[in-house]
């Protein structure tokens, strides 16, 4: 069984050294790979590789024993997604036909195999995608970029590509940004990067508070309003435009991914629309799982019933690590069915042995 690009000669012999800024070896790693649903209940397996360059992505099905290639799209050396792949991917129906694409950073690739549309701003190391601005049609792309000589950080339509805001060139590399709800202060979700100042209207990217949240890693639904916090290292916190508050310090846990200090998994797993987190404990004997004990008046059925939110908890260890997102921004206040509006139930942090 042979995918063009699985094999170390589809490299260019430039990019088979080690970096310089990370000490791991500069070619595409093999590691990205997530479930997603071309129809339901009938789900394939997506395998992909090549960030910097190439960029091979296939997709794969697994009927009555039998793993079968359904398609394979191959950037070749020049053109389309070359050189647009992030280190991390995200999945979801963008176009509305039921069927999921591929956001492979500043590339997208359809539910055929063929390419969407690349924005040309190359790879980068974070990536969110849901409704960012709920007034526009469909869902938005939010990335930060690698190439100082492109946008530092840039919002656009996931369907067309076409871009709704650009942040200029920093003549760095941008490694860190989020895209969320943080804040009821402003309509829709909000942006910032480390490269980019204050907090952004995903909308514009005009700012909206100078102060900008003091981590750019992972947002969670915790407390029990709509905005989401802000998960960091074994932190949790609330965004303020004069500071952060602390909601929760784990203790005798620890993240994973050195700085990229990320949870084992994130994801509404008991089925509260908030959010679980689950990091290992630091003698690597056990994992805990963390819930709030924070009531909500906000009811909704849980977030794995949307399929983007779904496929987001999958492809979430993906490479780089980044939060899942559902289809919507915001937890919809309209009852659903299965309400819970008592609070989540508290944690009483008893140690789920890895072994089991």
């Amino acid at each position: 069984m042979h995918s063009p690009g699985r094999h170390r000669r589809g490299l260019p012999r430039h990019r088979r050294r080690t970096s310089p800024r990370t000490g791991r070896a500069a070619q595409p790693r093999p590691d990205q790979r997530a479930h997603r649903h071309r129809q339901l209940p009938r789900p394939s397996i997506i395998m992909a590789r090549g960030y910097y360059t190439r960029a091979v992505v296939s997709a794969w099905d697994f009927r009555n024993g039998q793993l079968t290639r359904r398609w394979t799209y191959d950037s070749g050396r020049s053109g389309g997604a070359f050189g647009q792949g992030n280190h991390n991917l995200s999945v979801s129906d963008v176009d509305g036909d039921g069927r999921d694409e591929i956001i492979y950073g500043s590339a997208t690739i359809d539910d055929n195999g063929a390419l969407m549309y690349r924005t040309g701003f190359g790879h980068g190391d974070a990536l969110h995608v849901s409704d960012l601005v709920p007034n526009r049609p469909g869902q938005e792309v939010f990335t930060v970029h690698e190439s100082g000589n492109q946008p530092a950080m840039d919002v656009h339509d996931a369907r067309t590509g076409q871009v709704i805001y650009r942040a200029p060139a920093c003549n760095c590399g941008n490694g860190r940004g989020v895209a969320a709800d943080v804040w009821a202060g402003s309509p829709g979700a909000e942006i910032w990067s480390g490269a980019v100042g204050g907090l952004r209207s995903a909308a514009n990217g005009n700012q909206v508070a100078a102060r900008k949240p003091g981590s750019q890693n992972f947002v969670i639904w915790w407390d029990g309003d709509a905005q989401r916090e802000l998960l960091d290292g074994t932190q949790i916190s609330k965004y303020g435009t004069g500071g952060d508050t602390r909601l929760l310090t784990g203790s005798g846990v620890s993240s994973h991914n050195g700085t990229k200090s990320t949870p084992v998994l994130q994801a509404d797993i008991l089925g509260d629309w908030r959010e679980e987190v689950i990091w290992r404990t630091s003698d690597n004997r056990a994992l805990r799982i963390y819930s709030t004990t924070t009531p909500t008046s906000i009811s909704r059925a849980s977030l794995m019933q949307d399929r983007q939110y779904r496929l987001a908890v999958a492809w979430q260890n993906t490479a780089y690590n980044q939060p899942p997102h559902a289809s919507f921004l915001t937890p919809d206040p309209t009852p659903h069915n299965h309400p819970r509006t008592q609070g989540a139930l508290p944690c009483p942090c008893n140690d789920v042995n890895s072994s089991a």
